[in-house]
C-alpha cells in the first residue's frame, strides 16, 4: 500500500507536538503513519501513546548466552580437551578464566545488540526525509500519506495547531 508522498512541519517544544497529533488524529491519519523526529526522547504521554516495541533487548539477550556460553567452551573446555598436568594433577586457574569467559560474553552482547539494532531500523517502512535541524533541536513531524488523504488537509490541520509546515521533500527521498 503505497502512499502519496509525505508531508512534514516543524513544531515547537512538547506542547506543539502533542497538539500537532492531536490534529493529525483528527484529520484521520492512522498513527502507523505518522514519525516524530527529534534529538531527545519525547515522554509518551506527549506522543499519545505507548512507543513501537523493539526486539532489541531480545537480541542482547540471545548475544548474552551466546558469548557466555562461547566463552565458557572456549576457557573450561579447553582445559578438558587438552589437560596441562601439574605434579599429577590438572592445571585449573580460574581468574584467566574469568576473563577469557567476561571477554567473549561482552563480544557477544556487543556484536548481537549492533545486529539487532541494524535489523530493527531497517525495512521500516519507505525511506524517510532527513533534517538537519534535528540536530540542534528543533522537532519535526513526518506523515506518510495513505492514498486516500489529501495532502493539502494534512498540512491544513497541522498549520491549525502551529505547526510550520516544510516543502514537499518526498522527490529527494
Amino acid at each position: 500500500m503505497k502512499g502519496n508522498g509525505f508531508v512534514s512541519a516543524r513544531v515547537d517544544g512538547e506542547q506543539g507536538v502533542a497538539s500537532a497529533l492531536k490534529a493529525l488524529r483528527e484529520a484521520g491519519v492512522p498513527r502507523e503513519r505518522i514519525e516524530v523526529l527529534s534529538d531527545l526522547p519525547l515522554p509518551e504521554s506527549v506522543l499519545g501513546g505507548r512507543m513501537r516495541a523493539t526486539k532489541v533487548l531480545r537480541w542482547t539477550a540471545a548475544g548474552l548466552v551466546i558469548g557466555l556460553l562461547t566463552g565458557v567452551f572456549f576457557s573450561v573446555g579447553t582445559l578438558f580437551l587438552y589437560p596441562l598436568l601439574v605434579g599429577g594433577e590438572a592445571a585449573r586457574v580460574a581468574p584467566p578464566n574469568f576473563i577469557i569467559i567476561y571477554e567473549l560474553t561482552m563480544f557477544g552482547i556487543v556484536v548481537a545488540t549492533a545486529l539487532g539494532f541494524f535489523l530493527e531500523t531497517r525495512g521500516r517502512g519507505p525511506r524517510r526525509p532527513y533534517f538537519e535541524g534535528v540536530s540542534v533541536g528543533e522537532i519535526f513531524v513526518v506523515v506518510d500519506l495513505p492514498p486516500d488523504l489529501v495532502p493539502s488537509r494534512v498540512r491544513s490541520a497541522l498549520e491549525s495547531h502551529g505547526a510550520e509546515p516544510l516543502p514537499d521533500q518526498s522527490e529527494t527521498t
